[in-house]
């Protein structure tokens, strides 16, 4: 009976979709280039989202906390799938924050994003933590954003993937590493951001041994 419960849960892990509506077996069929190449429009996409979400409330500077290029560990994101691990998924993170002046974490204050939103068609919840307030999103095509104000006049606005299936995360990690610039700026407007690699640019950063 445990092996067959055993069985049963592997096929399903396998028979579940993934954020891009792929199961572990259609990935299976995908080279490293082709995964290389579905995470780079997936990056791209995840700019767009973030940039649509920051032009409704600041066209200004956004803080940078750290790169956003690297694939994330699926297995620790959000909406995990059944049967993910550090080595079978990855999801796409894009953080930002900035600092309106005046401004304590009123409820009001997510009413831009709230309209934005609603014009989408998008399911949102609004929540209240600690006298901050915070909204998330789920587009219904794989992807979240939560924009949360903090009591302290500090925004934030996070744009998440699902997560997605990969063959080996860490092969596709050290093909994005290697090519990558690692030069994320501090601050940058709406729509600004690094150029993601291409397959064809060169290796140039290694593992450290």
């Amino acid at each position: 009976m445990t092996v067959l419960l055993a069985g049963c849960a592997a096929g399903a892990a396998q028979q579940t979709k993934d954020a891009a509506g792929l199961t572990q077996d259609d990935v299976a069929e995908l080279t490293l280039h082709e995964e290389f190449d579905r995470y780079r429009d997936r990056y791209r996409h995840m700019q767009q989202l973030l940039e649509e979400a920051q032009n409704q409330v600041h066209r200004g500077d956004w803080e940078w906390d750290r790169g956003d290029d690297l694939p994330l560990d699926g297995s620790n994101g959000v909406a995990p799938l059944p049967g993910s691990t550090v080595v079978n998924s990855y999801y796409l993170r894009a953080p930002r924050s900035w600092a309106p002046p005046g401004v304590s974490g009123a409820k009001r204050d997510l009413d831009p994003m709230l309209e934005h939103f609603r014009a989408k068609g998008w399911t949102f919840e609004v929540r209240a933590l600690s006298g901050s307030h915070e909204v998330r999103a789920w587009t219904g095509h794989g992807w979240q954003i939560q924009y949360s104000l903090d009591v302290d006049g500090r925004y934030s606005l996070d744009v998440y993937s699902e997560p997605f299936w990969t063959n080996d995360s860490d092969a596709l990690s050290a093909a994005v590493y290697g090519r990558a610039t690692l030069d994320w700026p501090t601050e940058s407007r709406p729509g600004e951001y690094p150029t993601p690699p291409t397959w064809d640019d060169p290796v140039v950063n290694h593992p450290k041994t």
